[in-house]
């Protein structure tokens, strides 16, 4: 049990959890849009990148103390890192060569290889390794629309996908800006943990209280791009409009406000499930958004 609680599980399941939504929620919704996976090869896409996560998750942990590790050796969770990767550049080589492009399956070596780098070469740079698991958090997003879109995007009448892809543009800014933040949030609940294992956090770097200010101001963006996407895209969504100010505006303001007089370890630990349930809302945004084009429709 303590060696499953090393691949973070609740962050694979919301990481499946936006993937699919986003298919099956949003893209298989739209009219006329053809999509290049079939539904199981869909699922083996995200079970590669939740596999890819899962890796990344666990060399963090074996990367750090005996209080990361959960008893587990380096030399057998590198044994089990290299089986789970492999699986997933295997899975996502056969992807690329279904749509025609097997050298995409660099995307999946870059993801797995930012993972890596981040949770090891990287950890006496500081926020580096904060930017490169946001990054490839938003690649997450952009994958999806890479290996359904590219063999469409060759042919003459190609306007359409070029504008749901650059709506996926958009969508992976967002959460990789949602994910950087909550990075932050998790090294300023670590600060003393990482401040045992040599890591060279932002906290650690120039305290708590300054750091509460930097999150305070990376907050203030994704709170400006949606009232811009808002203002731009939804002002006659009236559903959607509600949806995206009262799920996801309202909980980055109370994020703004607390981020003030956070402290403790607690008062981080909660922030860092309000992001949580921001990302999760954010993804069923899309959903909200597609039933309301409809109903206005």
């Amino acid at each position: 049990m303590k060696i499953l609680k090393l691949f973070r599980p609740q962050n694979l399941a919301l990481l499946a959890f936006a993937q699919l939504v986003f298919r099956y929620g949003f893209l298989e919704q739209q009219p006329g849009l053809l999509l290049a996976l079939n539904h199981w090869q869909y699922a083996l896409l995200v079970l590669s990148c939740v596999l890819i996560a899962a890796g990344g998750s666990l060399m963090e942990a074996i990367s750090g103390s005996e209080k990361y590790s959960g008893g587990l050796s380096e030399a057998r969770g590198y044994n089990i890192y290299m089986i789970i990767n492999f699986a997933a550049i295997g899975i996502g080589y056969y992807i690329a060569s279904f749509i025609g492009r097997p050298g995409f399956v660099a995307v999946f070596l870059i993801a797995a290889a930012l993972l890596f780098i981040s949770a090891t070469n990287l950890r006496q740079v500081m926020l580096l390794s904060n930017v490169l698991t946001a990054i490839t958090a938003g690649m997450s997003i952009i994958i999806i629309s890479i290996f359904n879109f590219y063999p469409f995007l060759v042919m003459e009448n190609r306007q359409y996908f070029q504008t749901m892809f650059r709506l996926t543009i958009d969508f992976s800014i967002f959460i990789t800006l949602l994910v950087l933040i909550y990075t932050l949030l998790i090294d300023l609940y670590n600060t003393d943990k990482d401040y045992n294992t040599g890591k060279n956090t932002l906290p650690i770097a120039i305290g708590r209280k300054r750091s509460n200010k930097i999150v305070f101001g990376l907050t203030l963006l994704p709170c400006v791009l949606l009232l811009y996407y808002g203002q731009t895209y939804l002002s006659g969504l009236l559903w959607a409009l509600g949806y995206g100010l009262f799920f996801i505006l309202g909980p980055l303001i109370y994020l703004l406000i607390k981020i003030w007089s956070a402290k403790t370890e607690t008062d981080y630990r909660h922030l860092g499930n309000v992001l949580k349930l921001v990302i999760a809302f954010t993804v069923v945004f899309t959903v909200v958004i597609t039933l309301n084009i409809r109903q206005h429709a």
